[in-house]
């Protein structure tokens, strides 16, 4: 029996959060399946981090595997349920499992694609461990979704005691992640929550708090110490509501004497104190995620949030004063909340200078969770794909919330959500991007040169740049199908093309044809402040800059799923070495449009 299993990333022009992209659950599931002899693999993290669509699908073909098991979360499930689908047209017998947060018979975005096999629902290491006990047969365990003989798909009630902690190997501590981590490791020292917010699936899927043993904790600190890992992102949803929370930080003290390891976790201000956050300090906390959420009482009582003003500031304030970094989160399009809410709620963490760094994330109803079962009663609406953001609620439109992040970016003077460099860019800012074994880079200098971008042999990366000379670009009627085809077939693609600083901008239109002839998860986000269409990117680089031509849809409102239309505005990005953007660039741009578009500085996101 062969067994592959993966979890794709978040995707981004730069690969960033490729980096981050650790297959904790997959890991997981490998343990258990070698416990049982079977040959299970992880695919390798240049491939599955990196690769494109089809890289990543010859990959599983080859193994012809039995069985194949993907994560899914909010930002793969869409990429996910079209590979599995790839999978099925090519290995027809194979069985596809999916598991992960996004896995409900309440997501109907997942039923609708239905290119699965089967779904685990909630937590999977004991499922899976029984489908692999009983395979090729599948017995009818609790907390499966599988399709009935009716051909709707049908949950089975999950488990109402669910497993102890413990039981199943550590992927870290078995060396299963070593090829996956770089630098930092996920570590789970619980898992449930106590708290019950209503746009979280979290409480739903393990409503019990349960511990990892203490001994099996400390030996995976230990032994990112010896690995050289600089740090510790400890996934507990309510770190400090964990039982025997001293006990933790006296181990991490000891396990961590010298603060070599920087902790990072999620928790809730109010529960900070002195004394707390001073042991926190000792044992090598660095930084804290904060929910604030809100400062809208009403808002918050809706979610089942509460918020305690003074006893906010005086936790941020106890950790700060020990050097531990605040990050303070606040969610824009709670039910009650208003624009005027969301800016009063950012005013007042600014005002109160009660953080390091201020976060503001659009609301997005995740299947299963109580308020996208509430939608109705509470008068919501959000998009029908992922990633689900509310687009009306009786007191904020789309315009409005499109308005809070414009608010966001004035007051911080920062971009909340910055365009990304491509790697064959950064090598002129930054250190130079590596290639990961695979091709992030084509240039066509002649028409003769312009071929599949698949056919050299070697693996294509999902994000990539094609260079075009002023021939080529001319040439649309080569390269076009060749584009076209390459993005049909792999769909997930991020596309930059880089053309001649002196090209017009009626050159570019077979370039805007292409881009808006596809659909792309990258190009939902309608909350973005200057440009929504962020999947294919035009650029050019010349005497030390380097820009993005405006694409022409950003002239015109987008219609979201519901009628509600946000406007945008044409804007040139322009990367600068210093803080000007030099007058011979608006020079350049002003000769070649009738209407110039505004000219920004392009702030790059951050490594």
């Amino acid at each position: 029996m062969k067994v592959v299993l993966l979890q794709l990333p978040l995707q981004s022009h730069d690969f960033f959060f490729s980096h981050e992209n650790i297959p904790l659950a997959a890991a997981y599931l490998q343990g258990i399946a070698r416990q049982r002899g079977i040959d299970a693999e992880l695919l390798p993290k240049p491939l599955v981090s990196y690769g494109n669509d089809e890289a990543i699908l010859h990959s599983i073909v080859d193994a012809q595997p039995d069985l194949v098991g993907l994560s899914c979360y909010l930002w793969n499930v869409e990429r996910s349920l079209f590979l599995a689908g790839q999978i099925k047209r090519y290995l027809p017998s194979c069985i596809v499992v999916l598991g992960g947060p996004e896995i409900t018979s309440q997501n109907r975005f997942l039923l609708d694609h239905g290119h699965f096999d089967i779904g685990v629902v909630g937590e999977g290491e004991e499922i899976w461990d029984q489908l692999l006990e009983y395979f090729p047969n599948v017995p009818d365990l609790p907390g499966l979704l599988r399709r009935g003989e009716d051909g709707n798909w049908h949950e089975n009630d999950r488990s109402s005691s669910p497993p102890k902690l413990g039981r199943w190997p550590s992927p870290f501590l078995s060396g299963l992640l070593d090829s996956h981590i770089n630098g930092v490791l996920w570590l789970e020292t619980v898992r449930g929550c106590p708290y019950r917010c209503a746009y979280c699936s979290y409480p739903k899927h393990s409503p019990r708090l349960r511990e990892f043993p203490f001994d099996r904790v400390f030996r995976e600190v230990e032994q990112a110490c010896k690995k050289g890992l600089k740090e510790i992102v400890f996934l507990d949803p309510c770190f400090l509501r964990r039982p025997k929370l001293e006990a933790l930080l006296d181990g991490l003290i000891t396990h961590n004497p010298d603060r070599r390891l920087r902790f990072h976790a999620e928790a809730r201000a109010e529960a900070i104190h002195h004394q707390l956050a001073e042991k926190m300090a000792r044992a090598g906390f660095a930084q804290l995620e904060v929910g604030l959420q809100s400062v809208n009482r009403e808002a918050l009582r809706n979610v089942h949030r509460s918020f305690h003003p003074q006893r906010f500031l005086s936790g941020i304030r106890c950790l700060r004063e020990e050097g531990i970094e605040a990050m303070v989160d606040v969610m824009a399009g709670l039910p009650a909340d208003t624009l005027s809410d969301i800016c009063r709620t950012l005013d007042w963490v600014m005002a109160h200078e009660a953080y390091d760094y201020l976060m503001l994330y659009p609301l997005s109803l995740i299947a299963g969770t109580e308020l996208q079962q509430r939608t109705s009663e509470l008068g919501l609406s959000a998009m029908p794909d992922p990633p689900y953001l509310l687009t009306r609620s009786p007191t904020l439109t789309a315009s409005e919330m499109n308005q809070a992040f414009h608010y966001y970016e004035a007051s911080m003077e920062e971009e909340i959500t910055p365009l990304e460099i491509p790697p064959s860019f950064k090598v002129l800012w930054s250190s130079p991007a590596l290639s990961k074994g695979l091709r992030y880079r084509v240039d066509w200098n002649h028409p003769q040169e312009i071929e599949s971008l698949c056919r050299s042999g070697i693996p294509t990366a999902y994000s990539i740049t094609v260079g075009m000379t002023r021939e080529v670009l001319r040439e649309s009627r080569i390269w076009g199908p060749v584009l076209k085809e390459h993005l049909e077939r792999n769909p997930f693609t991020l596309l930059s093309v880089e053309v001649p600083p002196d090209a017009l901008p009626e050159e570019l239109d077979p370039l805007w044809r292409l881009a808006r002839s596809r659909s792309h998860p990258l190009d939902r986000d309608y909350t973005v402040t200057h440009s929504p269409y962020r999947s294919l990117m035009v650029l050019s680089y010349s005497r030390g800059l380097l820009w993005k031509w405006p694409d022409p849809r950003e002239s015109q409102p987008l219609t979201l799923h519901d009628g509600q239309k946000v406007s945008f505005r044409a804007v040139c990005k322009v990367v600068t070495q210093g803080q000007e953007i030099p007058e011979w660039f608006r020079e350049h741009i002003r000769q070649r449009y009738s209407s110039p578009p505004e000219i920004e500085r392009w702030q790059p996101a951050e490594d």
